[in-house]
């Protein structure tokens, strides 16, 4: 049960740090459209971690079918898939160039990353604690914090 716990807290970790690389590229993204930074050095951030989040993606979804999550696992793996191919049509990387046409598009799929993320994110703060209180507690500890709950639920 120990290695559960490692496990998802690990995948909680990814989950951070995913978060973080969409919210920095939107930031970067936003920060071009107000014209606070020019082109080139947007496209340079955006592009300087979009592999990174590729591999944290595919290990990701890599850690949950290894232990057999089939609920996670076919949405991460689909997420995993559509990177997979926008780095084989070498569309994974912002254009200096394009990246004002690009911008509303690129920006809703952060978007639309980010909030997949954070709901992955969530799924993951719930595995984490329930690995915890089932994992690594005692049978007398868990009845005890059961009643504590019952007696929460009760007092409302």
């Amino acid at each position: 049960m120990f290695t559960d716990f490692l496990v998802w807290l690990v995948c909680f970790f990814v989950q951070g740090a995913l978060i973080g690389m969409v919210m920095y590229a939107l930031i970067l993204l936003s920060d071009l459209e107000n014209d606070f930074m020019n082109p080139h050095d947007a496209s340079a951030g955006i592009n300087r971690w979009v592999v990174p989040e590729f591999v944290a993606q595919s290990s990701f979804a890599a850690l949950l079918i290894l232990r057999f999550e089939w609920i996670a696992f076919p949405l991460h793996t689909a997420l995993a898939l559509w990177n997979a191919r926008q780095y084989l049509k070498k569309r994974h990387k912002t254009d200096v160039t394009e990246i004002f046409r690009q911008l509303p598009r690129e920006k809703n799929m952060r978007i639309a990353k980010l909030a997949f993320y954070l709901i992955s994110f969530i799924y993951c703060i719930f595995r984490v604690v329930d690995t915890a209180v089932n994992g690594l507690m005692s049978p007398e500890a868990r009845h005890t914090a059961h009643q504590l709950f019952q007696d929460a639920a009760a007092s409302f």
